[in-house]
């Protein structure tokens, strides 16, 4: 009997990867990926990760503007994000966050943005799910108060740090808030051993694992589009640098991941 996989994050939605949803799905379970959570992350992303996940019971939608909508999201906008947030089976508010790399937004517009959709997530009750590219010291500044008013209110995990890309002593900080942190296909990259020295230190109770799709493949796929099947060469590189099985691997970041969202996985055949 085989652990189950868990992909915290990905864009099925996206129009690289949207006519084959229905081949990808398939390869995700015959893969032993029981959850993966859709993410959105403007209004187009958001009513489609809904509504695609409507029919799959191991897919679960999250809604959000990404820090790159920040200059073009209106008060309007928000008001309708707000609505899809409440909704019951959006598990998430994301993908939310801050990115000073690409600069696509002004930067005080971001902070606006992420403090806005912070709001939303209190007021609906659900986690987070954070985008954070060269602003991993800068958006703790947002996330420290939100994560103290979210266990307040009775959220026990505030959130998840996506596909953190920082050192493990930030992501600690991040952890003494309460977050989750995802580790995702770069870790698989040679050069990468900030990524490994990030996995083996991070507390198991706080490890999650995505894929992003169809971005960031590992570096078996390097060069092609990335999708949930493919998790399991994160998870792989992830339970080498931790020392670890793969199957514990799986057992404790299918856990996280259910914590995370408030969850049950599905069952799927074949697992345990």
């Amino acid at each position: 009997m085989r652990a189950v996989a868990f992909d915290t994050h990905s864009h099925l939605q996206d129009r690289k990867i949207l006519d084959d949803f229905q081949a990808i799905l398939q390869r995700a379970e015959a893969a032993g990926v029981a959850g993966i959570a859709l993410c959105g992350y403007d209004a187009a992303s958001n009513e489609l990760a809904i509504s695609l996940a409507a029919a799959e019971p191991g897919v679960f939608p999250t809604v959000g503007f990404h820090p790159h909508e920040a200059d073009e999201v209106s008060q309007a906008m928000l008001a309708e994000l707000e609505g899809l947030a409440a909704l019951a089976e959006v598990v998430a508010v994301g993908e939310i966050g801050l990115d000073f790399y690409r600069g696509l937004a002004e930067e005080a517009n971001q902070r606006r943005l992420l403090d806005a959709q912070l709001e939303i997530a209190l007021r609906v009750g659900k986690p987070v799910s954070v985008h954070t590219r060269g602003a991993e010291d800068a958006v703790h500044e947002h996330l420290a108060p939100y994560a103290e008013r979210a266990r307040a209110g009775g959220l026990d995990v505030p959130g998840v740090m996506h596909c953190f890309g920082g050192t493990l002593e930030q992501a600690l900080r991040y952890v003494e808030l309460g977050f989750m942190v995802s580790i995702a296909g770069p870790i698989t990259y040679p050069r990468n051993a900030d990524a490994r020295h990030l996995a083996a230190g991070l507390p198991a109770r706080s490890l999650v694992v995505e894929t992003d799709s169809p971005y960031l493949p590992p570096q078996a796929m390097r060069g092609k589009l990335n999708e949930p099947a493919h998790i399991l060469h994160t998870a792989q590189a992830v339970a080498a640098a931790r020392g670890e099985s793969l199957e514990t691997l799986l057992s404790q970041t299918t856990a996280n991941a259910e914590r995370l969202f408030r969850l049950r996985v599905p069952a799927r055949a074949g697992a345990a």
